[in-house]
């Protein structure tokens, strides 16, 4: 007998340039997007079934560019044409063979993702596991003057947004005047801290108890300390009145397992971006089995990105920390999200695959 089912070949995988400019720029201590540089990656099956995903670099974060994910996804296009569209196979030759070219992975791995889901009827958030449906993001609030910025914070608070992440410099005195402004501006809502490694240990400590002094107590400080800072983040977990985010330490699940064992943070935050769908399914897995706390990101991405980080954390469920919003920083983006938005909340489609499509 049969087995009833033919596995599909990869036929193509083709990219254009995804270059989108920002109304606001999104300034963060380490660069500034006034424009994306990405890719919009699609992966053709031999049945005709088209599955899409984006890549999206980050130059000072994974040390990615536009150059070296294009020169990636060639690679990409050779290894995979004429291969089984089997999602775990294709996996493990892309890590084996252009593995750090983290969001070039990504994207062909979410492509084929849609592709395989899109050919099965399935959304992509019901085969991760349909945990949840609906998830609730922040917005971030870049690096800005503090009159821009309360305005900004005002302004989305008024839409509805009630948790608001502070992108912060390093400069411990002018971070300290932007976050208490924005905390009088918008009192009622929850703070949470991201200095993408401009801190020291004891320089983030500091920033934490003169906020206190003004009634500020963040929800969360993501990344304060430089990524191969391991002695930092475990003194500032064990000493930090308030809970310390891993991001650009965890790309891997290796990562993941120093930060369980060293109690090297409260919370995890995930990104395809830097790790890829099977690294995060791996990741997730650990924080859970180790009581972390989850949190899903993304790079400067359009919504074909933000839509397929939304399909993994409804999926798995149990992520505490959405933060999925660079998509409302965008000029024309082409692209519809896969979820529709109301305020801050995202309510995943019942569509097969991402449910993105191209607007008009």
């Amino acid at each position: 007998m049969g087995d009833g089912f033919v596995v599909p070949q990869i036929a193509d995988i083709v990219w254009e340039p995804l270059q989108v400019p920002l109304h606001t720029p999104f300034a963060i201590s380490s660069e500034t997007t006034t424009v994306t540089d990405n890719f919009w990656v699609k992966v053709v099956l031999d049945n005709g079934v088209e599955g899409w995903g984006e890549a999206a670099p980050s130059p000072t974060l994974t040390g990615e560019t536009a150059r070296t994910i294009e020169a990636a996804l060639k690679e990409a296009k050779s290894l995979l044409t004429g291969q089984p569209a089997r999602w775990r196979l294709c996996t493990y030759m892309l890590q084996q063979n252009i593995g750090a070219q983290k969001s070039a992975c990504a994207a062909v791995e979410v492509a084929l993702l849609d592709a395989l889901t899109k050919l099965k009827g399935v959304p992509l958030w019901q085969w991760f596991g349909g945990a949840e449906k609906e998830l609730e993001t922040d917005v971030t609030v870049p690096i800005m003057p503090i009159e821009e910025a309360k305005g900004f914070a005002a302004e989305f608070a008024a839409k509805g947004f009630h948790k608001l992440k502070l992108k912060l410099s390093g400069d411990l005195e002018t971070d300290e005047a932007r976050v208490v402004a924005i905390h009088e501006s918008v009192p009622d809502a929850s703070l949470q801290l991201d200095a993408n490694q401009a801190y020291t240990a004891t320089k983030a400590l500091q920033l934490l108890k003169r906020l206190e002094k003004f009634g500020v107590v963040p929800t969360l400080f993501e990344q304060p300390v430089r990524k191969s800072d391991w002695e930092g983040m475990k003194w500032l977990t064990q000493n930090s009145p308030v809970p310390i985010c891993a991001d650009e330490t965890v790309v891997t699940a290796s990562d993941a397992l120093r930060v369980a064992r060293e109690n090297a943070a409260h919370a995890i935050n995930i990104k395809l971006m830097k790790s890829g769908v099977a690294e995060s399914l791996k990741i997730a897995a650990i924080a859970q089995a180790a009581n972390l706390q989850l949190m899903v990101g993304a790079m400067v991405e359009t919504e074909l990105g933000l839509t397929a980080a939304a399909h993994l954390a409804a999926g798995i469920g149990g992520f505490e920390f959405i933060d999925l919003d660079t998509h409302l920083f965008l000029a024309n983006s082409p692209f519809v999200a896969g979820f529709e938005q109301r305020g801050a909340k995202l309510s995943l489609k019942f569509e097969a695959g991402l449910g993105v499509s191209l607007k008009g």
